[in-house]
């Protein structure tokens, strides 16, 4: 299965892989094509050749593909990605993974015009949901309230940074969330809990200091402050004397027992804070690195002293008591470094280019590090984030070490699966990869039911009893489940054999077990007998049936007359020659004669097609103004032998012999012959 004419599609062609993405070609147009399958479908509707160009499309819509051989039938879906969107890569081991979607919020951070993407993915990297933007956008995840939640700018006049947006699972805005009394919300981490109530954070101007103030701010479900923290009082503990933006927040964790983590690029410090009644009694339990830190860190392995943690994000505490950092470290980035030196905390901040994701353990006033995740080569001077699950697996979103746009580890800390931008050229630039602010876990729910669409007949339309009524429907799907069933009446058509009035249904199936029903009424009419008039008998008339047949398979149709479809499917290589017998049965009730038309080449020529009946080469008269056949009785049969020659310089495709023989009274059959030219056999 392959996108053809402009369009192309990530990952390669798998049969184990039933999603991917397609980029439309430059006239938006995707033209899907399968091979090798005995029955396709494209959007539940059966297809003869396996080839179909849609037009028209939009960013977020999939085209399902029913893919069957034999008793085996496969769904597959193309997800259309907006205009801009990156071509993603995966790479895993054969290790588990955790089950679920990763939730990106995908920037260049190159201050160009390139769009901007919140998007959550499958394993693959193929989207489940995309938004393009403009404007700055972060933390997209899966909030303590079984929300999906992501920062946008306000909205709100005389406010500033930004605002919680809470989406339903269809994606679509259901509730912002800002802070209460102050001027600013800020977009680096927020926690909304399944009691109504909301952790928020602000960098907030302090009008007496002319400084930015970090503020945690906790709101109860009416929108009350119930408690409210502020970094002044730590200012001089900063890493960037004269930075007005002396703490700079940038995740917060509450623990069960009300404790609230938090942790401060510009401290290169996470505190532990106990809230209190009275915001003048809260403690600080321990701070973990910068300049105060009640912790010292023991020497690395090279004998050289631990600078402790420098810029980082992302900040948890385990289950085991064990404290878990997003350890950035510090480069010229900022114009000036960031960490501390633990052996002399207050001398002026030091250098370390790398990045770890590490695991402290604190006892004794030590902090240990007792374990690293990940590549130990990355450096990601901001941003990033560090996620550990039950299983010991832990998610890394690796921000700006571009590299990796995230990555997961075994428990042992060894890398098993990895996403990345694969940075296709524009205009023949390489451009400058995407990367996200973090990278959330999201439960693969699809809170899309698929859609069906009836095209006809009309609602409440009658029918002669008896007669032929075919439907049209068609069905389709988003949210990450994939189409699995779209069906509708036997054989595409409406059951007339009983008068009265019926219903007839389409229902079309998700994998997430999403259903949806359409329905339309009819009424067989039992059809009026007009009373028999003496009549002379019709004479008995001759009828064509033809049948192909490429030995050593079996005929194709027998006893089907047109205009019913009848196509024999073969191969040939260029240079080589596929043998066919056609078969013309008298299957009329008289003795007669019988015209057959057929073409001598096809493909411009490079493929040759003969007719040879009883040693005569038939092929001249068939292609031109058609042979008479000898008188046959009714049943009896004439065969001719078939030859296509595909010459050397014959290209893939699917040319077709077609084949039509006509009785004298305009009874016709036709029968085709399709012949893919193919360089594998």
């Amino acid at each position: 299965m392959t996108v053809a004419s402009g369009a192309r599609m990530y990952p390669a062609y798998d049969p184990a892989t039933t999603r991917y993405a397609v980029f439309p070609a430059a006239d938006g147009s995707v033209r899907v094509d399968v091979t090798d399958a005995t029955d396709v479908a494209f959007n539940g509707v059966p297809d003869a050749d396996g080839t179909r160009t849609f037009t028209g499309l939009r960013a977020g819509e999939e085209i399902s593909v029913f893919i069957g051989s034999g008793q085996e039938r496969r769904a597959v879906a193309f997800y259309v990605v907006p205009d801009g969107f990156p071509t993603l890569a995966a790479e895993s081991t054969d290790a588990p993974v955790e089950p679920g979607n990763i939730a990106l919020t995908l920037d260049r951070y190159d201050n160009s015009t390139a769009p901007r993407f919140e998007t959550i993915v499958d394993r693959n990297g193929v989207p489940v949901y995309t938004r393009s933007h403009a404007e700055r956008v972060l933390d997209l995840k899966l909030n303590g309230n079984g929300r999906f939640t992501v920062h946008r700018p306000t909205t709100t006049a005389g406010r500033t940074g930004g605002a919680l947006v809470e989406l339903d699972d269809q994606f679509r805005e259901v509730a912002r969330h800002e802070t209460a009394g102050l001027e600013n919300t800020d977009d680096h981490d927020s926690l909304l809990l399944p009691d109504g109530s909301e952790w928020l954070i602000a960098y907030e101007p302090n009008a007496a200091t002319g400084l930015i103030d970090s503020v945690i701010q906790h709101l109860g479900p009416d929108g009350s402050v119930l408690w409210q923290w502020t970094s002044a009082p730590y200012a001089d503990e900063t890493v960037v004397p004269g930075d007005v933006d002396y703490a700079h927040i940038n995740s917060i964790e509450v623990q069960p027992n009300g404790d609230v983590l938090a942790s401060f690029r510009n401290f290169s410090s996470v505190f532990l804070i106990r809230p209190t009644t009275d915001p003048a009694d809260d403690e600080v339990v321990w701070k973990l690195g910068g300049r105060t830190s009640d912790f010292t860190f023991p020497a690395l392995s090279d004998g050289s002293a631990d600078t402790g943690v420098c810029a980082q994000h992302s900040a948890k505490i385990l289950t085991n008591g064990h404290v878990l950092v997003f350890d950035n470290g510090s480069g010229a980035f900022f114009g000036r470094p960031l960490c501390v030196d633990q052996q002399d905390p207050e001398r002026g901040s030091v250098y370390r280019p790398s990045t770890r994701v590490v695991e402290f353990e604190l006892a004794g006033g030590i902090a240990t590090p007792v374990k690293t995740y990940g590549e130990s080569d990355r450096f990601a001077w901001f941003m990033g984030s560090a996620t550990q699950f039950d299983s010991g697996n832990m998610l890394i979103g690796w921000s700006s070490a571009p590299s990796s746009i995230a990555a997961e580890t075994d428990s042992a800390g060894r890398t098993i699966w990895r996403l990345s931008d694969t940075q296709q050229p524009v205009d023949g630039v390489v451009p400058r990869a995407y990367i996200s602010y973090r990278a959330a876990l999201v439960p693969a729910r699809d809170g899309f039911d698929p859609e069906v669409a009836v095209d006809g007949p009309a609602d409440g339309t009658s029918v002669t009893q008896g007669s032929v009524v075919p439907v049209s429907f068609s069905c389709t799907d988003r949210g990450g489940s994939t189409l699995q069933s779209c069906d509708g009446p036997a054989g595409r058509q409406l059951d007339t054999s009983v008068p009265g009035t019926h219903t007839w249904s389409v229902t079309a199936r998700d994998g997430s077990g999403g259903t949806t029903t359409r329905s339309r009424s009819f009424t067989v009419v039992a059809p009026v007998v007009p009373p028999p008039t003496p009549t002379t008998p019709p004479s008995a008339v001759s009828r064509p049936d033809l049948a192909l047949r490429v030995p050593p398979g079996r005929w194709v149709g027998t006893g089907s007359l047109a205009p019913t479809a009848q196509v024999l499917r073969t191969k040939v290589r260029p240079g080589r020659t596929v043998r066919a017998t056609l078969r013309v049965r008298n299957a009329g009730g008289a003795r007669g004669r019988f015209v057959l038309r057929a073409p001598r080449s096809l493909a411009r020529g490079t493929l040759r097609v003969s007719y040879v009946h009883r040693g005569v080469d038939r092929s001249r008269r068939l292609s031109r103004h058609g042979w008479r056949t000898p008188a046959l009785a009714p049943g009896q049969v004439l065969r001719l032998r078939v030859r296509v020659k595909a010459g050397a310089s014959a290209s893939a495709g699917r040319p077709a012999v077609r084949v039509v023989a006509t009785s004298p009274q305009g009874r016709r059959d036709v029968v085709r012959l399709l012949v893919r030219v193919t360089r594998d056999m």
